[in-house]
């Protein structure tokens, strides 16, 4: 009966040992996934930046030839920027937050798939 219970036992501890690792593996998995969300929206962020400021001065440029001086086409450009921090003031939740959390969310709280 003795013997029984020690390898009882056993198995429990290995058993343990394997949901620990298995734990860990999980947790490995969705914190790449995590760390590979954000570097991409870091990147894309920066080239968007890079390009956004590209466009800018071309605009500026093209409304030199309208207007007549950079100084009025940089004040427009400058005021369409401030239109649109605002706008993604007012609207960060629905544009950045909710997209984040369901990113999220999708990443550590979907169903493993069973075989």
């Amino acid at each position: 009966m003795d013997q029984e219970y020690q390898k009882l036992l056993d198995e429990a501890k290995e058993y343990a040992s394997l949901k620990f690792e298995l734990l860990k593996l999980n947790l490995l998995e969705k914190l790449s996934l995590i760390l590979t969300l954000f570097v991409v929206v870091i990147i894309a962020v920066v080239l968007m930046l890079v390009a956004l400021t590209y466009f800018s001065l071309a605009s500026v440029y093209a409304l030199k030839g309208v207007l007549g001086g950079m100084s009025i086409g940089f004040c427009i450009v400058g005021g369409l920027f401030v239109t649109l921090t605002i706008l993604v003031l007012i609207f960060r939740k629905q544009w950045i937050l909710n997209p984040l959390i369901k990113s999220l969310s999708n990443i550590l709280f979907k169903e493993d798939e069973k075989d």
